[in-house]
Order: C-alpha cells, then structure tokens, then sequence
C-alpha cells in the first residue's frame, strides 16, 4: 500500500512540472533557467543530508525512519505554496489549475509521509504530520505573493526553475527511491501513469 500511495503520488508531481512549470520557463534564458535548477538540486541535496543524518543518528526515536521523507515533502509543501502565489500573480486561470493539480499532489503526498510513519504512533500525532503540510503550503502562499509580486520576469523565472528541480528531486531521489524498497507489481507502475494522467487531462481540461 505505501508503495502504490507514492508511485501515485510520484505520478502527480512529476505531471504537475512536465504540464505547468517546465513550459512556463520554456522561452527564459538558458542561464536563468541553469542557475535556478541548480540552486533547486543544492537546496535538495542539502536537505537529504540533513534528513540522513537524522535517520543515521535516530533522532526521533522511530520517526526517524521516515524523517527524510517527511523532511522533504514538508519542503515541497513550502515551495508549492509558493509557486501557487507566483502563479496567482502572473494569471488567474493558471494559478486555478497550479492550485489544483497540487491540491491532488497535497492529498497523495500526506497519505504517502502517513502510511511512512511507525505503526505505533498514535492517531492524533499522525494527523498531525498532513496538518503542518498544509500550514507551510499556506506559509508558502503568503511569502509567494508578498515577496514576488511585481518581481521581474526573471526573478520568477529562476523560482520556478528551483521549484521544478526540487519537486523533480521529490521523484526521483524520495518517493520513488523508497517506493522501489518492495517488489515492483504492475498495480504500482499502473498507478504512477493514472497519477500523471490526471494531472495532465486537468491541466488539458483547464
């Protein structure tokens, strides 16, 4: 169950920047585009040594297990909501379909960081994790559209180029990477392509 929860999840983010990042920073400079990918890759880096450490010290007792994951995505929360405040100053209607498509990438990702959490755990804790994802995603709108509004074209470039490699590092390096700990069934892989699919007829439909 936790690996089809996160080859689906997997699916959605991987979507949502293929339909609605990547074509926005189609036409930038390729230096713009370069430096806000790399700034993305060393940010995420960073974070998946921190959240190494953590797990390789057992910080947390047995959270610790899942602490990079949920380090990560919590991450990811933040920059979403930051990206939806980005795409909200630039047009309504793509910040609407932004909004959504993360919405149902929100939803997968809590249930894939809840299904990672010990068994022990109790109820209230576990709720916990999926309610500070959603207090960063809105922490993330507020400094979003407070610090970049009226930014330069360039400047909202290079975000959202940080944005799609950290959401792409999200795939690749966390959910993916931990999804692949268990036998690969045609279920899960089935699930990724249904995951990318809604994304994608969303941001057709829209």
């Amino acid at each position: 169950m936790e690996s089809n929860v996160q080859h689906l999840a997997a699916g959605v983010v991987f979507a949502a920047v293929a339909a609605e990042l990547l074509p926005d920073i189609h036409n930038q400079s390729p230096a713009v585009v370069i430096v806000g990918f790399a700034v993305g890759v060393i940010a995420m880096l960073g974070i998946h040594r921190l959240s190494k450490a953590i797990e390789k010290q057992g910080i947390g007792g047995s959270f610790a297990g899942a602490a990079g994951l949920i380090i990560t995505i919590a991450i990811d929360m933040f920059i979403d909501g930051v990206l939806i405040g980005v795409t909200f100053i630039e047009e309504t209607t793509t910040g609407v379909i932004i909004a959504l498509a993360l919405a149902i990438e929100v939803l997968f990702l809590g249930v894939a960081a809840v299904v990672a959490l010990p068994e022990g755990m109790g109820k209230v804790q576990k709720m916990a994790v999926p309610a500070t994802f959603g207090v960063l995603m809105t922490t993330g709108v507020t400094v979003g559209v407070l610090t970049l509004e009226g930014a330069a074209e360039t400047t909202i470039a290079v975000v959202l180029a940080f944005g799609a490699a950290a959401l792409l590092y999200l795939v690749t390096e966390e959910l993916l990477v931990k999804a692949g700990k268990v036998p690969q069934t045609p279920v899960s892989t089935t699930l990724f392509f249904v995951g990318f699919l809604m994304i994608f007829l969303l941001d057709i439909i829209g």
